[in-house]
């Protein structure tokens, strides 16, 4: 399994040119072919959107000098109604998009554009937030995991993907709620096998207590670079009682930090 064509969204922020090389590196790893994607609203600031058209075109460069095959979208709309209907048109198998400043996945009321693009994109979809601009090469991972791991499915093609192109090490952490446990669930032992198979460089630790807290802990701690989790599988009721892990963690992580939801069809299947 690999993908084989990678939407990335440019905006006037510089946090989308940081998601945008993690995107070209994975399509150059991958043999990829590459979108950069863009959509105004109707009423946006023509200086944002020249900023935008900006970072566009030096992407654009950079992405042609690896040799990856690359194309360039700008729109005018709604990027809730219009980025979707590109990625199926396209058929497109992995959408990079980065979160705005003041946009918080998680919130309770769900009213933010990634919210929408989590219903409706139709594509595996990793959402970036970023912290640091000055290392967006990533040389070690953080994977938290539950008891399942998802071993053969797109989180692992996308973690092993994303360490690969970096030859980034990975620590696949698993936090329990009961003190004094340190075997691994069979999920995750299954997931380190399955990337070690792939000649990857993996550790496992395990923690306890609060989830978002250990993620947050462990991260700082022991210096990674970048955080990649799995979007929260908590329905709104149980979320907003006893909170979202990820939409935490997500919301000031202590280094960059991408949610990864695989496409619907693949949790489907």
């Amino acid at each position: 399994m690999s993908y084989h064509t990678i939407f990335t969204v440019i905006t006037e922020h510089s946090a989308s040119t940081v998601t945008a090389r993690y995107a070209i590196s994975l399509a150059a790893a991958c043999k990829a072919g590459l979108v950069l994607y863009a959509a105004h609203d109707e009423e946006s600031n023509e200086i944002l959107i020249r900023r935008a058209a900006r970072h566009m075109d030096h992407l654009y460069t950079v992405a042609t000098e690896q040799g990856i095959s690359v194309t360039r979208i700008t729109e005018t709309g709604n990027i809730c109604e219009l980025l979707p209907a590109r990625v199926l048109e396209r058929r497109a198998d992995l959408v990079f998009y980065h979160l705005m400043p003041g946009e918080r996945y998680g919130a309770k009321l769900r009213k933010h554009v990634v919210h929408h693009l989590l219903k409706a994109i139709s594509s595996d979809l990793a959402i970036m937030r970023v912290v640091a601009m000055v290392k967006p090469h990533p040389g070690t991972i953080l994977a938290p995991l539950g008891n399942g791991g998802d071993a053969a499915g797109h989180r692992l093609m996308f973690v092993a993907a994303v360490a690969g192109c970096f030859n980034a090490r990975i620590t696949l952490l698993h936090i329990s709620k009961k003190r004094g446990i340190t075997a691994m669930p069979d999920g995750v032992t299954r997931f380190r096998e399955q990337l070690q198979q792939q000649h990857l460089t993996v550790l496992e630790r395990c923690g306890t207590g609060n989830i978002a807290e250990a993620i947050g802990v462990e991260a700082i701690t022991r210096h990674n670079d970048l955080i990649v989790m799995g979007a929260s599988e908590r329905g709104r009721l149980h979320s907003f009682f006893l909170g979202n892990p990820a939409g935490m963690v997500m919301r000031q992580p202590p280094c960059n930090c991408i949610l990864f939801r695989p496409a619907p069809e693949s949790e489907a299947s």
